[in-house]
């Protein structure tokens, strides 16, 4: 699922610090900049004409050197069925398939064709699959997941959750979170709001998101919109995209 795009020129203060795991992956190619990533298992920077497929099953620190222009071309894809365990670098050749794709990404988000740059985003692990931190999901949190997008509207609870797919709540929490690196709770709240971005972006009223999204009343769904992304929906409709 495309969740976010595009083609900016990052503000000095741009900083990313991600405590909890996102469950998506942001997708980078640098065009010129200072970047530097950091985990708990390595440190490197990001170097430009090259693509980089950040985690989405652990915490990280990524930071610009405000001296420098940080220009890229990026995504934020939730891959369905894989999980990103590491960072992932690809080095973009010239006139290579990988550097007609970034040029195809670019151009669909300067046309603003959103059906075909979800189709391209969708087409993206097509270059990952040969990496050994992109993992397909077991079949398991594959039907879990699965069934929780499906009913992405209605109420869902851990408990209705372990009885459908025959675990107890407690076993069921640890499986989870020991396959995502995060809880099942974490994952439902993160699909509610990359759902409700995807739905902002389509131009549809805040009302209607909010239901879509499975909030009752549009001022809980302000303020669990604004706890995770940091602005009302309101301005985030007006153009607030963080890369």
């Amino acid at each position: 699922m495309l969740i976010e795009y595009g083609n900016t020129v990052v503000v000095p203060s741009w900083e990313l610090s991600e405590e909890i795991p996102t469950g998506y992956s942001r997708i980078y190619y640098v065009r010129t900049g200072e970047v530097t990533y950091e985990s708990s298992d390595e440190r490197r920077p990001l170097k430009p004409d090259h693509l980089y497929i950040l985690p989405s099953t652990i915490p990280y620190h990524v930071w610009r050197n405000r001296e420098k222009d940080f220009a890229c071309t990026y995504l934020h894809v939730d891959f369905s069925q894989y999980r990103v365990n590491a960072l992932i670098e690809l080095s973009v050749q010239n006139n290579s398939c990988l550097d007609h794709f970034i040029q195809a990404v670019s151009r669909a988000i300067e046309e603003e064709r959103i059906e075909l740059l979800e189709q391209l985003a969708e087409s993206f692990s097509f270059f990952l699959k040969d990496s050994e931190a992109f993992i397909r999901n077991s079949e398991m949190l594959t039907l879990v997941q699965s069934y929780i997008l499906r009913h992405i509207s209605e109420e869902l609870s851990i408990e209705d959750l372990s009885l459908l797919f025959n675990y107890h709540p407690n076993y069921f929490i640890r499986l989870f979170h020991r396959e995502t690196g995060y809880t099942p709770y974490q994952y439902i709240v993160q699909q509610r709001m990359q759902y409700a971005v995807t739905q902002l972006n389509k131009g549809l009223p805040n009302e209607e998101v909010c239901y879509a999204c499975g909030y009752t009343d549009s001022s809980t769904f302000t303020r669990a919109f604004r706890k995770y992304y940091g602005v009302a929906p309101q301005k985030y409709r007006k153009g607030f995209r963080k890369p």
